[in-house]
């Protein structure tokens, strides 16, 4: 009889790129060939069970993963916060990690319904012709939409993205080149986090310019695709003035400016939730100090050697994403289905699903004990 293999070859490519891992890699690893893997990707040839087992051992994925058929989904334009410095295979991997979030939501919204998507239609502007203007009204319009006032700090970012149907989660990819990447999926935003140890003001920051991008720049295409850095650039820069705008708006940030000494921008770094260096930017950026009283801050962060960790960065609690985990639990507790059958159906790494769902997952391992009692 012979040997059949259930094989997706988009599987393996994704467990490859997700894992970090070149074809050279993978093979030195697995002991199959490079040209052998990348026929297996290429769809020209199946793995043997035996080879199928290296891959899933050297990899990590459960065995249904490499059968299961991704659904073919309307992507819009993916977005990398700190993407100049990053290079490809991260920005690779984070795509495919973002995919894997889709793949979660696609499962558990066939028992559970999502929030509905709380957006004002996206700008439908090409990028050179936005202007700040326009950026600052979206901003305040996204205020409006979903009924934060004009006047004080946004609570809790996550949670407010969150109720207002934008997926937010949390990979277990370690890269202080990344900090977030966000892309529209089938008309769902995801905004996705990189785990990089940042503070709670900065993945407030990035947030909120992941937010940007996707209520300014839903229509255009990746900009990776562009050659121009200096469109790159821009796109960039009109992202950080939305999330300066949504997190401080214009108004009430200059009221609550009563002065300009580092020791009153701590105060505020509380109030606000954001960074120092952001707020002395937004100072300079409404007029309100000029270039010497900039340079002379700046040079006091570096004289402090606040530039990479300030004060209060230890103390502000830091925001996680907590939709994902609501959804799996809900459905676990009202026993709409097992959740080993839920685990199964998701057909991802527990490391994978563990970071994604912000939960510990039960295993087998740590199951309790039956509790006995002598006669």
């Amino acid at each position: 009889m012979m040997e059949t293999t259930q094989f997706n070859p988009i599987q393996l490519k994704r467990a490859r790129v997700a894992r970090g891992k070149t074809m050279k890699v993978l093979a030195e690893e697995t002991g199959i060939s490079r040209q052998m893997i990348s026929n297996y990707e290429l769809g020209k040839t199946v793995p043997s069970g035996l080879n199928l087992v290296k891959l899933i051992s050297v990899l990590n994925f459960p065995k249904n993963y490499f059968s299961a058929t991704q659904a073919s989904n309307l992507h819009g334009a993916t977005f990398f916060r700190s993407q100049n410095a990053a290079t490809k295979r991260a920005r690779d991997m984070q795509s495919v990690r973002l995919s894997f979030q889709n793949d979660i939501y696609t499962t558990l919204s066939q028992y559970v319904n999502f929030p509905k998507v709380d957006l004002p239609e996206s700008l439908d502007m090409d990028v050179d012709d936005i202007t700040n203007d326009n950026i600052k009204f979206m901003a305040m319009r996204v205020r409006d939409q979903w009924d934060l006032g004009t006047k004080t700090p946004i609570e809790n970012l996550i949670q407010t993205a969150e109720i207002h149907g934008i997926v937010v989660v949390k990979t277990n990819m370690t890269n202080d080149k990344l900090d977030a990447v966000s892309e529209i999926i089938e008309g769902r935003p995801f905004i996705m986090l990189t785990d990089n140890g940042e503070s709670a003001v900065r993945r407030r920051f990035n947030v909120a310019h992941e937010l940007g991008h996707i209520v300014l720049h839903a229509g255009i295409e990746s900009i990776h695709d562009f050659t121009s850095q200096q469109l790159k650039n821009t796109i960039e820069r009109q992202a950080n003035l939305f999330a300066s705008t949504f997190l401080m708006p214009d108004d009430a940030f200059v009221e609550s400016l009563l002065s300009t000494s580092l020791d009153y921008y701590i105060k505020l770094k509380q109030y606000w939730k954001a960074s120092i260096q952001s707020m002395i930017y937004k100072t300079y950026q409404l007029g309100l100090i000029n270039d010497d009283q900039k340079l002379y801050l700046n040079k006091k962060i570096s004289w402090n050697k606040w530039r990479k960790i300030e004060p209060l960065d230890n103390i502000l609690e830091i925001e996680n994403p907590t939709l994902f985990g609501k959804v799996f639990n809900m459905i676990i507790d009202h026993k709409v289905v097992s959740q080993a059958d839920l685990l199964s159906e998701l057909k991802l790494p527990f490391d994978e699903l563990e970071c994604s769902l912000g939960i510990q997952l039960a295993t087998q391992k740590n199951i309790s004990e039956p509790k006995l009692r002598l006669l």
